[in-house]
């Protein structure tokens, strides 16, 4: 039925919970497994008012600090895909793992193109209203692309 499933995580339990779904749809349907984490950057080197060698030497510390802790995040979360990933593959599952940054939703909808995915698997928050107007929701952008069917994990 199924031969490339998605699922986006972003490291919370709330995430995981697709990860069952996923996994007994994959088993059935001898499916592979895409794992896909997107990262958003939020760091910054914005340069200070005012100038002068102090002014430049705090733009390169602020830069540098940026970069180890942007280089550390990313290597969490590449252990935290890979050892999710050895979980379903000790099950027996073809399952294949990807990293990127940037807003998750257009992530997902890219991948699921570029990759033939034919089932989305995604938990929700399941806020409603004007809560999900205002904090926005990767599944809601992902399930309003219309690309790929989606099930979605409350």
């Amino acid at each position: 039925m199924y031969s490339c499933i998605l699922v986006p995580l972003d490291g919370s339990k709330l995430a995981e919970k697709a990860l069952a779904h996923a996994e007994g749809l994959a088993k059935s349907s001898g499916a592979t497994v895409h794992i896909l984490m997107s990262m958003s950057r939020h760091y910054s080197s914005e340069t200070p008012i005012g100038g002068g060698l102090e002014a430049d030497q705090s733009v390169a510390r602020t830069a540098e600090l940026s970069r180890q802790l942007e280089e550390a995040e990313i290597q969490t979360a590449q252990q935290y895909l890979d050892h999710t990933a050895t979980g379903l593959k000790n099950l027996g599952l073809e399952t294949i793992v990807e990293l990127t940054t940037g807003p998750a939703h257009e992530h997902v909808i890219d991948y699921a193109k570029q990759h033939g995915v034919d089932l989305i698997v995604m938990s929700t928050h399941g806020h409603g209203g004007i809560k999900r107007m205002l904090l926005g929701s990767t599944t809601d952008r992902v399930i309003r692309s219309g690309e790929v069917p989606v099930l979605v994990v409350p």
